[in-house]
């Protein structure tokens, strides 16, 4: 018998069409103890439940956990809980965590991770043979969520341009937001409407915080912006609405807050070139420029420290609507940045993803519905070319297409081809066990150290049964990291499985490595022995794990950068350790993301006894 439980979790950020999905947290389920105080929380409204964990409640909780998932890209999660959990049915605690908010722009700085508490839930259960079933779904207030959007230092502008006379929305209209500042005001950013009229920009304090001066004086008062707005038709560049600077004193407009809503209607005079090109803008949250880019000139992100990317990749731009007046294609060129190798149109092929391109609505009754993804799966035309047609409808029968997220493609990075024998692929794959086994503290052959591959991204878009290109841009260069070590983690422990990691990542205690020395304690000192390979290395650290007083830990990695990093004997002083057991883990980040967040961490660990 199992508990299976759904459910999505959306945060409201103005009102009914300022909501977004909570993706990529850990939502988790606690127990709670059978009691008149678990039956009144259940039944209480979560406005007054909802809060910040802190610290001494997570940790007077942490035994009390009963299963954790994580939130997919639409905020959906699923939990399966049974006879192993121990579960019956009965209520209990929904808390999330997250280390970030959703944000197109990258965040530069550290940023906290928090933990929330939504709510103690008695699920209704519905049986199906020996299953139960309940779905949950919740979306957090506004006043919640754009707390902790503030947290994260996520601010947002979202708004809508309608026809002043007919209320219908204008779309492929772009809106600019500005911040009037002292010296000078603040372009906050901005963003073309879509076929609803909406439009959504985000920003950090950074953008309305500059001065003149910056970043030697960064002043803002008061401590919000103070906002006004500019509408244009993106392809003739006609000024539709131009707020004076002035509006950005009023009372609606000054020191707003991290989450503003606001409404306009143009003229019933002003028609909209409806004509929206297809545009490639970011590789996943990553704006390729030209203003505002977030690469550098040799293909890396401006984070610091700076990343490669690896993975597949979502290349991520604008793209018009079902009822959109012309009718458009759109394809990728890649080329071989260190080569200038044109990759042929059956590679670029090879290395494209089925994608969710968007959705598609149809009224199916006089109120039945149905709302169904599009899915791309690029193919050659018949002149041997990946053009790549966005979807087409603009009627309820045949169905309004609408693009989803801006996904333009979905890119397998590991089959970019090197050359035009498809022999060579943007991918390492090295095997330290043959011939022989590499042991931790050793180097690792010059050979099996991975190189670094950049390649240059070049976006045409056209009109269908058209040969003139309409848009043209190009990501000049982006480094493409993939690689794949095959290896065996302490064979001395008599361990015959092997292991195939990003990285070379291995860590062995010499103390106890030798033959008949596995279980020996450790007296004076613990001598770590430990080799790690990959190209981007960002940091690395050893340290121990026990009860207090423990050894500093070890800190390594760039500056300067290196592809691979051992010791033989790293000596660590144990002789203010207790006796007890302890471990001793080796920690490895790798500079990479796949557009939306960095890689995890990577670890090794081994137990030893301290016995005098």
């Amino acid at each position: 018998m199992s508990y299976q439980f759904k459910g999505n979790l959306k945060g409201l950020l103005c009102d009914k069409y300022c909501i977004e999905a909570i993706a990529n947290v850990k939502i988790r389920l606690y127990r709670a103890a059978a009691s008149r105080e678990v039956v009144l929380q259940a039944a209480a409204a979560v406005k007054e439940t909802f809060h910040e964990v802190t610290a001494e409640e997570l940790k007077a909780k942490s035994g009390n956990l009963l299963a954790e998932t994580t939130t997919d890209a639409d905020g959906n999660f699923a939990f399966q809980l049974g006879r192993e959990s121990k579960y019956e049915g009965e209520a209990f605690d929904i808390d999330f965590e997250c280390g970030n908010v959703p944000r197109p722009k990258p965040y530069p700085g550290k940023l906290p991770t928090l933990q929330f508490h939504i709510t103690t839930l008695q699920p209704k259960w519905r049986g199906q043979e020996n299953d139960f079933f309940a779905a949950w779904e919740y979306v957090i207030p506004n006043r919640w969520w754009c707390l902790i959007r503030a947290k994260y230092d996520a601010w947002v502008i979202c708004g809508r341009v309608i026809n002043c006379k007919t209320q219908k929305p204008l779309q492929g209209l772009r809106v600019a937001a500005f911040d009037v500042d002292w010296l000078q005001d603040d372009p906050l950013g901005s963003n073309l409407t879509d076929a609803d009229g909406h439009f959504r920009i985000d920003y950090t304090m950074a953008d309305f915080s500059q001065t003149l001066l910056s970043p030697w004086l960064n002043v803002e008062w008061p401590a919000g912006p103070d906002l006004y707005f500019t509408i244009t038709e993106p392809v003739s560049g006609a000024v539709l609405l131009k707020e004076d600077r002035s509006t950005g004193h009023r009372a609606d407009r000054t020191n707003r807050g991290p989450c503003f809503c606001v409404e306009f209607c143009l003229p019933d005079d002003i028609t909209p070139n409806n004509e929206v090109p297809a545009l490639f803008e970011r590789v996943g949250n990553y704006d390729i420029g030209p203003t505002g880019a977030q690469f550098d000139a040799q293909g890396y992100t401006t984070d610091v420290p700076r990343l490669a990317f690896y993975g597949p990749l979502n290349l991520n731009g604008t793209l018009p609507s079902g009822t959109n007046s012309n009718e458009m294609e759109y394809r990728f060129r890649i080329i071989n940045a260190d080569t200038s190798y044109e990759l042929s149109s059956a590679q670029v092929l090879n290395a494209l993803l089925p994608f969710k391109i968007g959705e598609l609505l149809k009224q199916t009754g006089p109120i039945t519905w149905t709302h169904d993804a599009v899915i791309i799966t690029p193919a050659l035309n018949g002149a041997g070319e990946v053009w790549i047609p966005v979807p087409r409808g603009n009627n309820l029968t045949t169905g309004i297409f609408t693009p989803t997220n801006g996904v333009l493609a979905l890119l397998n990075t590991s089959q970019l081809a090197l050359d035009a024998g498809s022999t060579a692929f943007a991918r390492d794959n090295f095997d330290l066990t043959s011939p022989s086994v590499l042991i931790a503290g050793n180097a690792v052959p010059a050979a099996q150290r991975a190189g670094i591959h950049t390649f240059k991204i070049i976006f045409e878009t056209r009109k269908v049964g058209t040969t003139t290109l309409t848009a043209v841009n190009t990501l000049e260069k982006i480094v493409i990291s993939n690689v794949n070590y095959h290896q065996r983690r302490h064979p001395g422990w008599g361990y015959t499985g092997d292991e195939d990691l990003m990285a070379a990542a291995m860590l062995e205690i010499k103390e106890t490595t030798g033959s008949g020395h596995g279980c020996g304690g450790i007296t004076t000192t613990v001598t770590a022995q430990y080799t790690i390979a990959h190209p981007h290395v960002e940091s690395f650290t050893l340290r121990f794990e026990g009860n207090p007083t423990l050894p500093t830990p070890f800190n390594g990695g760039p500056p300067p950068a290196a592809a691979e990093y051992h010791d033989n004997n790293k000596a660590f002083a144990t002789t203010g350790m207790e006796p007890c057991a302890y471990i001793l883990w080796l920690d490895l980040q790798l500079g990479l993301t796949n557009g939306a967040q960095k890689i995890p961490e990577i670890h090794d660990h081994i137990a030893f006894c301290k016995t005098a």
